[in-house]
């Protein structure tokens, strides 16, 4: 196995950690270098971005999400393509099988017992495996966003608009066929929705078509999901300390294996780390007022799987008892052998092992208790009364902690020629969200965090009742942790909104059209002009909100500054911020609203009547706006500050300068709409030009980095500046610089 450590940073705000594992998947010693397309297309309209392969699983690699700031903003949440997120099962499981198996001399084929093989390649196939190409549309193209006069648009891996290749009322959808060297046919759609109501999942809808030449016996298939396969922010103003950084130790929940179990999903969420002191769960950062940096639940949930192969999609049938196996470790990790009694028949080089972790003999020892009948669920290592997340044993090391939700579906009996397996899941992502995050570990270490409302048990909260806390955690630390488990709830009722969208063949209420807006700072304040034609014309439009953001550090505080009402219908809109600072900088995006009806059948209950907005993700602003100031009447009005300049001054905050990243600037106040300002030192060498004009906006303000023209910085001294204007006025001032 080979471990790569890589260190992903969002520029400019957000700090992401990430570390991959790549690891063999007992596949009969068949190497995973194939021949294939290797197209990449990237969920990107809601909050789960998730990168799609066009070859499924046989390229361990992780995409480039964005650039910049945003969609960090939103809390939006990175999926690598490995590890089920984005391909589904990816090893398939047969009994007395005739296939191939790879020798030095070339390719062997021969009768195996029992032999576990890649679903969607191997390093036989000379061929390309991708039958279908893939598409990637989305419902609308991205509209203007200017700010000040420049395109922020993030515009790469952008899908091509075509409503009609949209699964029901999504937003998104990625669709491609490939098939193996044994005829295995995998069909996969992901779609996605930008509505906030389902924008925390992706569903992928998995059919898999036996064109071989021969029927496959007892036949399972088997996929994993990884919470270190998660790229998410936490922040990097300021930066977390070393010692700090959340680590990935999970407890892992399946909640399905029983019958009266009314959903099944398969859940990773924080845990302590044994070996050290207190408590760590949620990861607050000490240092930095507590702020949890681990709320997220990562999730897996299945909405369809097939009772039996079918050839006529009217014959599918959903088995809520699948998957019928469940299992949380580390392969690597995992010490088993199966004997003669578990596989009857088993031959030497038969992939035995393989085949008894896909149908879950591996764990018998340690099943869940009243699970459904013929099923192998190993037990949740949240549900042992143990604190230590490693307390399952087998396919845990402390020390190393890639560990991942396994689950098969099958046994199929007999999988026949020409037909067919579908699986529909989702991929999702929930948390307390990164203000709640601030919110409750600031009042966690002042020791004034109070309990969630409504927990269904007052020790627990929504952890398993058995739960074992810490065993050095206090009582504000349990407080802290059960706000934790509020999450699990979260979970329940998004898979729950998942799972009457799917009831409703995919038709839940539609978000309008993305606005085009233009944010301009200038000397009279922010003007924001917007429009949406297209909203404006649709059946219960409900107006426009505007979102604004303060702050040069990490933030995702947006908060509601404008609101118009369903009559706001113009060719184009104007407003002019009013409660804007000098010297800060905002964010904006602008959305419009639909009113769901009270009584649309789609909608879920919980929607109706409400107002759903248009997609955060068209919005992709990374850029700020900065109100400028007035424009001075006289040469005699300029103003230099700070004057003198001293970097330790304590009213340095009172320039209105807190949010700036650096404070190596000097500012020029009531300038004139045009206007050459040139900055000597006391001996006449002229040490920097700075033209002032009136593009892109007419402002009274300049600034500079006290750099040279030479990019060197200027030393401490009196500097004399001269301000020209284009007439022939001239005004002199001194500058003195202490640094």
């Amino acid at each position: 196995m080979m471990d790569i450590n890589i260190n992903k940073f969002w520029k400019g705000h957000y700090a992401w950690k990430i570390t991959l594992v790549l690891f063999g998947a007992f596949l009969l010693g068949i190497s995973s270098e194939v021949k294939a397309d290797g197209n990449l297309a990237i969920i990107k309209v809601n909050k789960v971005i998730m990168g799609v392969y066009d070859h499924g699983s046989t390229w361990r690699q992780t995409p480039t999400y964005s650039s910049g700031w945003f969609p960090a903003d939103y809390n939006a949440q990175g999926l690598d393509c490995s590890y089920g997120a984005s391909f589904g099962p990816e090893t398939f499981g047969v009994a007395d099988w005739y296939g191939p198996s790879e020798q030095s001399g070339g390719t062997e084929w021969r009768q195996w017992s029992y032999a576990t093989f890649p679903t969607y390649t191997s390093s036989f196939d000379e061929e390309e495996i991708v039958v279908e190409p893939m598409t990637n549309s989305v419902r609308w193209d991205l509209p203007t966003n200017l700010a000040n006069g420049v395109d922020v648009q993030i515009n790469s891996h952008w899908g091509t608009p075509d409503p009609s290749k949209l699964v029901g009322t999504s937003d998104q959808t990625i669709e491609v066929t490939s098939e193996n060297l044994v005829g295995i046919n995998v069909k996969r759609k992901l779609f996605a929705w930008s509505q906030e109501n389902h924008d925390n999942y992706v569903v992928t809808e998995y059919t898999i078509t036996n064109n071989g030449d021969s029927t496959l016996n007892d036949f399972y298939l088997g996929m994993e999901q990884v919470y270190h396969g998660v790229e998410y922010a936490v922040g990097d103003d300021p930066e977390i300390p070393g010692n700090q950084q959340p680590d990935r130790r999970t407890w892992a929940h399946y909640y399905g294996s029983r019958p009266g179990d009314s959903l099944r999903i398969y859940y990773e969420y924080s845990a302590d780390d044994p070996d050290l002191a207190g408590d760590q769960m949620g990861h607050p950062v000490y240092t930095q007022d507590g702020r949890l940096t681990m709320s997220n639940i990562h999730y897996f949930a299945v909405l369809h799987a097939s009772e039996e192969p079918f050839t006529d999609p009217v014959n599918d049938v959903d088995d809520p008892t699948q998957p019928s196996v469940t299992a949380f470790y580390n392969p690597d990790r995992v010490n088993y052998t199966p004997s003669a009694g578990e596989l009857p028949n088993l031959e030497p080089g038969d992939n035995g092992a393989g085949y008894g972790l896909l149908s879950g003999l591996a764990f018998t020892d340690q099943e869940v208790e009243g699970q459904h009948p013929g099923s192998h669920h190993r037990k949740n290592n949240d549900e042992m009364g143990n604190p230590d997340y490693s307390n399952l044993g087998n396919g845990f090391d402390k020390n190393h902690v890639w560990n991942s939700r396994h689950a098969s579906f099958g046994p199929y009996e007999s999988f026949g020629v020409g037909e067919s397996i579908r699986i529909v899941y989702i991929t999702g992502i929930d948390g307390l969200g990164l203000k709640k995050d601030k919110e409750i570990g600031e009042k966690w270490l002042n020791d004034n965090l109070e309990e969630p409302p409504g927990l269904p048990d007052d020790r627990t909260g929504y952890f398993p009742t058995n739960f074992a806390f810490p065993p050095d955690a206090t009582e504000k630390d349990k407080t802290k942790d059960r706000w934790i488990s509020t999450v699990i709830d979260s979970v329940h009722q998004t898979v729950s909104r998942a799972k009457w969208n799917f009831n409703h063949d995919w038709q839940v209420p539609m978000a309008p059209p993305p606005t085009s807006q233009e944010v301009v700072g200038t000397g009279e304040g922010i003007e924001i002009t917007w429009s949406n034609p297209e909203a404006e014309d649709m059946q219960n439009f409900d107006g426009y909100r505007i979102m604004r953001s303060v702050g040069y550090a990490d933030t995702v505080f947006f908060e509601e500054v404008h609101r118009t009402d369903p009559a706001d219908k113009a060719d184009e809109h104007f407003w002019a911020d009013p409660s804007v600072v000098f010297g800060a900088s905002y964010y904006y995006y602008i959305q419009a609203g639909l009113k769901v009806p009270a009584d649309d059948p789609n909608a879920h209950p919980d929607t109706r009547g409400k107002t759903i907005w248009s997609g955060r993700m068209f919005s992709t602003n990374y850029n700020p706006v900065e109100s400028e100031r007035k424009v001075g009447t006289n040469l005699d009005s300029i103003r230099i500050v700070p004057n003198p300049y001293n970097l330790k001054d304590p009213l340095w905050s009172n320039y209105g300068l807190q949010n700036i990243d650096d404070p190596r600037r000097i500012m020029f106040f009531n300038l004139p709409t045009r206007c050459t300002i040139k900055i000597f030192t006391e001996n006449l060498d002229l040490v920097k030009t700075i033209e002032h004009t009136d593009e892109p906006v007419s402002t009274g303000y300049e600034k500079w980095d006290m750099l040279t023209e030479n990019q060197q910085a200027i030393s401490s001294g009196v500097y004399i500046v001269v301000f020209q204007t284009p007439e022939g006025q001239v005004s002199y001032q001194k500058l003195f610089v202490a640094r």
